[in-house]
């Protein structure tokens, strides 16, 4: 029996997905008095402006039922572009890589058959070891037209900010007001339903897998910005941060379920645990296993639901 796709049921918001950011945020203000200053509410929002927007891209490829494990490694080598060429052509340069490893990756899932998880994965390990093998050591100069792209601020309010609005802007057209989007969902649902109906599949899919990449190169160039250099090792961490910040905002991985707003709540999530744990003296090693248990969590509670045919 057919069942209609309705906004309600299709965004994989759950009462737990509001009210963790909301319950962590309360205890960590009782429990810090640092927490609530405007020096460490800035930095929280510094530090998840480029998990919120690899989170993104993660999310527009997790929609067809697809992974990219390689983001982490593109914004690596967006940094070490960024130090490494001219200015004219740092951003252009970028971009165009961010593009040609969407390419690879979609090319790889939807023609060559390659299953995501391994192609990304084998994407990820190529491009780090091609950006230790160019940017072995830290360092490097910034372009000076990027530097203010991160730290300037408008009415006091930082520029990070302004890159999350923008990045949820355009997530949300892309997503909720585009035939593109509505596709997505389908082809998540039932990929071959969706065929038979007349999408193409195969160029939707590869679309998104270049959104990300794309995403993950801008997240990069703003990283760039904020901290002024280049790290070939920098964007180890985004791949599993940005698949847990989906997860935990209720996009399904088996695909056709998610939000922008889940994935905007799961993100917080994350950047109060992280600021939570360095307000109070929690060993940052902890850090990481923290996000593969609440990785695991948010995975347990997911049920597949049948949407579509």
């Amino acid at each position: 029996m057919a069942v209609s796709i309705t906004k309600s049921n299709r965004s994989g918001l759950r009462p737990a997905t509001i009210m963790l950011p909301a319950l962590l945020f309360v205890a960590l203000s009782v429990w810090s008095p640092a927490f609530l200053s405007v020096q460490n509410l800035s930095n929280i929002n510094g530090q998840i402006a480029a998990l919120l927007i690899v989170s993104l891209g993660q999310l527009v490829v997790a929609l067809m039922g697809g992974i990219d494990l390689s983001v982490g490694a593109v914004l690596s080598l967006t940094t070490t572009i960024i130090v490494s060429v001219s200015p004219d052509f740092a951003l252009p340069a970028a971009l165009l890589a961010g593009i040609a490893i969407g390419m690879v990756n979609g090319i790889g899932v939807t023609v060559a058959g390659v299953h995501p998880l391994i192609m990304t994965m084998a994407s990820m390990t190529f491009l780090q070891g091609l950006v230790l093998l160019i940017h072995p050591v830290p360092g490097g100069t910034v372009p000076d037209y990027l530097a203010g792209l991160a730290w300037t601020s408008a009415a006091g309010v930082p520029a990070a900010f302004f890159w999350c609005v923008g990045a949820v802007m355009i997530a949300s057209f892309l997503i909720s007001m585009t035939r593109f989007g509505l596709r997505l969902f389908a082809i998540g649902a039932n990929q071959a339903s969706a065929a038979r109906n007349g999408i193409a599949v195969r160029w939707h899919s590869l679309s998104c897998y270049v959104i990300c990449s794309v995403a993950a190169t801008i997240a990069g160039i703003f990283i760039s910005a904020r901290v002024s250099s280049g790290d070939a090792t920098v964007g180890a961490p985004f791949a599993l941060d940005s698949i847990t910040a989906i997860a935990m905002g209720g996009v399904q991985l088996t695909g056709g379920t998610g939000s922008v707003a889940g994935v905007v709540l799961g993100t917080i999530t994350l950047g109060l645990l992280t600021n939570g744990m360095n307000l109070v003296g929690i060993s940052p090693f902890l850090r990481t296993a923290a996000t593969g248990l609440l990785l695991l969590v948010a995975i347990s509670m997911q049920r597949r639901t049948v949407i579509g045919v």
